[in-house]
């Protein structure tokens, strides 16, 4: 699976955090976390704004690639994030809609310093620009054949209702990925929609070559849509 997601799962965290950057209180910060950090992709861009950066995640194959790539990194799910000690800066990309949100909140304020900064981030495939056969394929048939799990609506976990927490910004939107039909089955077998099919005895080799033979009928030229939504806080505790 670690393998898989390097691979083939669109690398557009460094352009995204070109958009997000200019809401940010400061250039720089001293410590920062990305908490959920798999392989990596997200963990790199912190880089560029803080002085000491590190990932924690709860899988040793995804830290064992990010930690192949020269990151910092440790073993830790999000509750264990006190544990890491104090930051001025938490990034969580594609994983806080996983946690349970009191826990989570918990934690985050606990690992922060005053004033700390959160990055709460995701990205979602949102179909072809221009393709309504594609796109026509991936709601009537992909998506019923491989629902998504049950998971936190981000939209209802209100964080910005918190009165320790302020809003900085937040956005919707979306950046153009382009795909092979390769690739783009590489890329669906990298969802949880198919994580969840595998789990339940479905063979992951079986599943690819459906989608293969899906794909083959379907001109995919043009680019896709990479749909993102972030929110940027600020927490005022102590």
């Amino acid at each position: 699976m670690g393998e898989r997601y390097d691979q083939y799962r669109p690398k557009t965290h460094q352009a995204l955090f070109q958009i997000m950057k200019r809401h940010l209180p400061a250039a720089r910060f001293g410590r920062a976390v990305d908490v959920a950090c798999g392989t990596g992709d997200s963990t790199v861009p912190l880089l560029d704004i803080a002085q000491e950066v590190m990932g924690i995640d709860s899988s040793y194959e995804m830290l064992a690639i990010a930690q192949g790539r020269g990151l910092t990194v440790r073993k830790a799910d999000y509750t264990e994030l006190p544990e890491q000690g104090r930051f001025d800066l938490i990034s969580t990309c594609m994983a806080f809609h996983w946690f349970d949100t009191a826990q989570a909140l918990a934690a985050y304020k606990t690992a922060s310093n005053p004033g700390a900064i959160w990055i709460i981030y995701n990205f979602a495939f949102a179909g072809h620009s221009t393709s309504d056969t594609f796109n026509d394929w991936l709601s009537n048939e992909y998506f019923e054949r491989f629902p998504s799990p049950p998971r936190n609506r981000y939209e209802d976990m209100k964080l910005f209702g918190d009165l320790q927490l302020s809003a900085l910004a937040s956005e919707k939107g979306w950046l153009p990925v382009t795909f092979t039909s390769e690739s783009l089955v590489g890329y669906l077998t990298t969802q949880s929609n198919i994580e969840g099919a595998v789990r339940k005895g479905r063979a992951l080799d079986s599943i690819a070559a459906e989608l293969r033979g899906d794909l083959s009928r379907i001109d995919l030229t043009g680019a896709f849509k990479y749909a993102y939504s972030y929110e940027i806080l600020q927490y005022a505790g102590r």
